[in-house]
């Protein structure tokens, strides 16, 4: 009986599916995109099947993550692909079952429609909350490029225009890119215009966007939330989003082995360091590399320092890395401080540093370098004598050695002693006898004289 229930509890258990798909919305109108979202834990580096898709939807972007995760002491990947679509067709539509290395998908159903309002039927007025005149409110979107290179800032221009009397307070939702890191770029400023004569606010703020994923990538847009009265705190939410929006990532301009990518528009390479004008076997000196990169993300910028060399020990003792924002960009920053001890004696070379970049603005390769550079290092100062000095004390030691078992005891426990105490007293009176001597002779000398 026991058995019977086990299993009844097992196969009643939710099975989780290794093969998922999504869409963003499933009511579109035909001028708009869609964004499907396909995962897979088990694609063993197969990629979805879109051959039923393509009949009905037009692929016009894609992107693809790999995760890694542990699942019973196992390590798996989970793969997530990004495809936006475009419909082909209006009316009932339908995303057939994707298969993944031999895993299907669920069948999606969708609407699209031509987007034209539909007659409404009368209906009785059974209003409750009446909803702000959305449709004077004007939000736009705006991107500074459309192609760019994997790491290559994207920025992201949103602007919400309301009329001038409109008071409540607004909530900006950033945009969202699948797989890339969004940065504020800028605070929201406020300026005054005018449409048709009247007056408006202006309310404008910038993102930045950066990814490495080479491909077309649908950027969900940002998303302006309010309620319809501020002072009601049952009043009806509205959300507004910004029109849709998508670049494109292509392919690095040039391959290197370097293990790097920096598109730029101004990179530096700068150290400081104080170096002794007598540098010696020993010594220590701290280096600090400072690289400084306009338009990337710091977390971008690699490793400067070079930690070994044969003359020299190399530590690295502190790592910087920073993004600042400035007149409305983004500026990278990274520190190292390391700490060179010179080992040997002689004349010691360092080799230059070079970082390779690429320049967005004149679309070339330029090198940022720090010429290499050379050191004399000298002997250690060691303490001077004279051969006199040396003989002395090199006698005096032979003698002290040579006494050295007179005078100290090979046992020094109470009881064996170096004098008896007889001995001692009889030490002590010859002593007081000898004092009186000399004394008594000092004195009758002293009266001869007078």
């Amino acid at each position: 009986m026991h058995l019977i229930i086990l299993l009844m509890l097992f196969f009643s258990l939710p099975i989780n599916a290794k093969v998922t798909a999504s869409v963003d919305q499933h009511n579109i109108k035909f001028t708009q995109n869609l964004q499907l979202k396909i995962s897979s834990d088990n694609a063993a580096g197969k990629t979805p099947n879109l051959t039923g898709l393509k009949q009905k939807f037009k692929v016009i972007g894609s992107s693809k993550i790999s995760r890694p995760y542990i699942r019973n002491g196992q390590r798996k990947f989970n793969t997530i692909w990004f495809y936006i679509l475009k419909p082909k067709i209006s009316g009932k539509l339908t995303i057939p079952a994707i298969s993944i290395n031999g895993e299907k998908t669920k069948v999606i159903n969708l609407w699209v429609s031509q987007g034209q309002k539909k007659k409404r039927s009368p209906t009785k007025r059974t209003t409750v909350k009446k909803l702000p005149n959305t449709h004077n409110i004007i939000i736009k979107a705006s991107l500074n490029k459309t192609q760019l290179y994997p790491n290559e800032i994207l920025i992201y221009e949103l602007s919400i225009n309301t009329p001038e009397n409109f008071t409540t307070k607004l909530r900006v939702i950033p945009p969202f890119v699948p797989n890339a890191i969004i940065l504020p770029l800028t605070e929201a400023s406020f300026e005054k215009g005018k449409i048709r004569g009247k007056n408006r606010n202006i309310r404008r703020q910038s993102f930045a966007i950066f990814t490495s994923q080479v491909a077309i990538h649908q950027i969900e847009p940002a998303q302006v939330s309010f309620k319809s009265s501020p002072s009601d705190q049952e009043a009806l939410k509205t959300r507004l989003k910004a029109n849709n929006l998508h670049f494109e990532i292509i392919p690095k301009a040039n391959q290197t082995s370097l293990g790097y990518w920096l598109p730029s528009q101004s990179v530096q390479l700068m150290q400081q360091w104080k170096i002794p004008n007598t540098l010696r076997q020993g010594d220590v000196i701290h280096r600090t590399l400072t690289l400084k990169a306009t338009g990337l993300d710091a977390d971008s910028l690699p490793l400067m320092s070079t930690l070994t060399h044969q003359d020299i020990g190399v530590s690295l003792e502190e790592v910087t890395v920073e993004n600042r924002f400035e007149n409305g960009q983004i500026i990278a920053f990274r520190s190292e401080t390391v700490a060179m001890t010179f080992n040997t004696i002689g004349t010691i070379s360092i080799e230059p540093i070079d970082i390779h970049w690429w320049n967005t603005q004149l679309n070339q390769a330029r090198v940022a370098t720090i010429e290499a550079q050379s050191f004399t290092v000298i002997g250690k100062i060691e303490p001077i004598i004279s051969p006199q000095t040396a003989n002395s004390a090199d006698n005096t030691l032979e003698k002290t050695l040579e006494d050295l078992p007179k005078i100290i005891p090979r046992d020094t426990t109470s009881a064996n002693k170096l004098l008896s105490d007889e001995q001692l007293n009889g030490l002590i009176v010859l002593l007081f006898i000898l004092l009186v001597a000399t004394t008594a002779g000092w004195l009758t000398s002293l009266r001869k004289k007078r």
